[in-house]
């Protein structure tokens, strides 16, 4: 068993499987929340759709309340009845609770809307007075009205619904929750008040269009004034909510409406999860929401497709199982004859096999076998061949490299003659160029103390003072002695120092001077600038210098141009560091050299 694992066949049956599985199981995944987010989504349009319908018959119903208060506040008769001193005049009062009580009779939903309506005039003592028989078992006055402990807030918010939800303080058979609203009676020719509307608008204006919504749902609604928050609880009505909601996701975002509100909370109570829909009411600080039990959806979500998932699962083993058995007879019965015959090739024998040569892939796979066979022989002379030129060359770059160290030992030789016959320049010469002669032998790839590259540039310039006659000058400007102890790439100043010679002084016809300052920048770099106070160039000479090399290039260094050096620098150090060139025509070229503080010990 464990063989049949480590098979091509099991491997591929396993993979099939595997992908089968893996295809349906993302599949299944994608779908899953795909219906689910369709279905919350539909779930939250649903919700902004009923609370639409709510919000309009609680609207309704408040707005039919606010006309018959809004009527009262445009009459004459009221307005009569607001200013009138005389309480002994009972014309002007049975003028006002004729008109009232006209206008409410003639409107039957108002008396299951309005527990009390008071009219009272401030220039009275006396008032009218709108109330159901049911709901008056005690003596109402303007004193009682005006001390009730909620009236500033109500006149601070004239017109507005601003308190809680309220037990009617006049009733005291038993608890009627009522909203109380305070509108004011204006002076019909003056600037002025001239009394007030006080109504205790019935909870049933809510209460009633909430009861007949929850047939259609079992999800929670509330209600909420301003910053009182209200349950709505069958047989219970309106009640001041406790719970405590957390904010986790807002979604408002997926409104139909630019004034929902939707966001995803959790009842800290409850330890649940809910989508909660809100939306105002057409009266300032009214909002009715419903909150959505996500985790039912989901839950039922979920049932159906672990259903679907485990129907997807079986029909993969049977699939797993099919692919098997025609894996056995296609795949299983070839593989082995190739690997009777991979054996044979590896125990000497490269005769070719057409028995391996089926019509289908594996047939090309035994043809190519076949071929292989009848080359391995030819392959294998070709190696031996490969290793003789290999070793002619290895043989060959020995000799090349004998060259400059018979240079550098016949350099000496006449170093010595040269100093015997007091020819001291000479000597000096052949000195400096035995110097170089041994840093080319030893390679340019390899990292040098600046101090070093500092020797060879002595020993180069030394030479070329003896050729141009001492007409050209090199002078160091070394701020920090440390510097010197920085890592270089060795042969990077002499290509520099070499063009600064030949093509800036030299074209100048007269004496010229180079210039190398050394120094380190705030950010602990280190910067070689090599001036030269030759022909100079024009910027966009100098702005392409680098892209391509130049240089005349000299006997002993012509493959070790400026725009080589630059990229020798770049693939040592990285693209941040290298060369950058300043150029003024007629006057001077500076190379700047770019290194980073690298001290330690490095080849020479």
């Amino acid at each position: 068993m464990r063989k049949f694992f480590h098979t091509i066949r099991a491997r591929i049956l396993l993979c099939t499987i595997s992908m089968i599985l893996l295809i349906s199981i993302i599949i299944t995944a994608i779908s899953y929340f795909i219906v689910s987010y369709n279905l919350r989504q539909n779930m939250i349009r649903t919700s902004e759709i009923r609370l639409s319908f709510l919000g309009s018959s609680i609207d309704s119903n408040i707005n039919n309340v606010k006309g018959f208060i809004d009527s009262c506040q445009r009459s004459n008769k009221i307005s009569k009845f607001a200013i009138e001193k005389n309480t002994a005049n009972k014309f002007v009062k049975r003028e006002a609770l004729d008109f009232v009580t006209e206008i409410y009779g003639a409107n039957t939903a108002l008396s299951s809307q309005i527990i009390r309506l008071v009219i009272i005039g401030k220039s009275r003592n006396d008032i009218i007075q709108i109330v159901e028989a049911v709901n008056s078992n005690i003596a109402v006055s303007s004193e009682a009205i005006l001390s009730l402990p909620y009236f500033d807030t109500l006149y601070e918010n004239t017109g507005e619904i601003s308190t809680a939800i309220l037990s009617d303080p006049f009733f005291t058979t038993k608890t009627v929750p009522v909203i109380p609203i305070l509108h004011t009676i204006e002076h019909p020719y003056q600037a002025g008040e001239i009394g007030y509307i006080f109504t205790e608008m019935s909870a049933s204006v809510i209460t009633d269009p909430i009861r007949n919504s929850l047939s259609d749902t079992d999800n929670c609604l509330y209600f909420r004034i301003g910053e009182y928050f209200y349950r709505y609880i069958e047989g219970q009505g309106l009640v001041l909510c406790s719970d405590e909601f957390e904010i986790i996701e807002d979604l408002s975002g997926n409104a139909l409406s630019s004034n929902t509100d939707i966001q995803k909370i959790r009842n800290r109570a409850e330890q649940k999860t809910y989508i909660m829909v809100t939306r105002p009411l057409g009266t300032r600080n009214l909002y009715v929401t419903e909150c959505l039990d996500e985790y039912t959806l989901s839950r039922d979500i979920f049932s159906t497709f672990l259903i679907v998932t485990l129907i997807i699962l079986t029909a993969s083993a049977v699939i797993g199982i099919l692919l098997f058995y025609y894996l056995s007879k296609t795949v299983n019965v070839p593989v082995k004859q190739l690997q009777v015959r991979m054996r044979r090739i590896a125990d000497g024998d490269f005769s070719r096999d057409p028995s391996t040569e089926w019509e289908h892939e594996l047939g090309d796979i035994g043809k190519n076998i076949n071929d292989l066979s009848e080359n391995v022989l030819s392959l294998m002379n070709q190696r031996l061949e490969d290793e003789r030129q290999k070793k002619d060359y290895e043989y060959r770059m020995l000799q090349s490299q004998i060259n400059p160290h018979f240079l550098y030992n016949t350099l000496n030789s006449i170093k010595w003659m040269a100093t015997i016959q007091n020819a001291t320049g000479i000597a000096e010469m052949t000195t400096a160029l035995s110097r170089l002669l041994r840093d080319i032998s030893k390679g340019t790839t390899s990292l040098v103390p600046i101090s070093h590259e500092i020797s060879l540039i002595e020993d180069y310039f030394t030479i070329q003072q003896y050729r141009y006659g001492g007409v050209i000058t090199l002078s160091f400007d070394i701020e920090d002695e440390r510097l010197t102890g920085c890592s270089i790439l060795k042969f990077t100043l002499q290509p520099i120092v070499e063009n600064a010679i030949f093509h800036g002084i030299e074209p100048k016809g007269s004496a010229g001077t180079i210039a190398i300052h050394i120094y380190q920048d705030a950010h602990t770099d280190v910067h070689i600038d090599v001036t030269d106070d030759g022909i100079g160039m024009e910027p966009e000479v100098a702005d392409h210098l680098l892209d391509h090399d130049s240089s005349a290039g000299s006997s002993f260094f012509k493959e070790i141009g400026v725009s080589n050096v630059h990229k020798r620098l770049q693939y040592e150090f990285g693209n941040s560091y290298g060369l950058h060139i300043t150029s003024k025509k007629g006057e001077f070229t500076t190379v700047s050299i770019l290194l980073p503080f690298q001290a330690g010990e490095v080849g020479t």
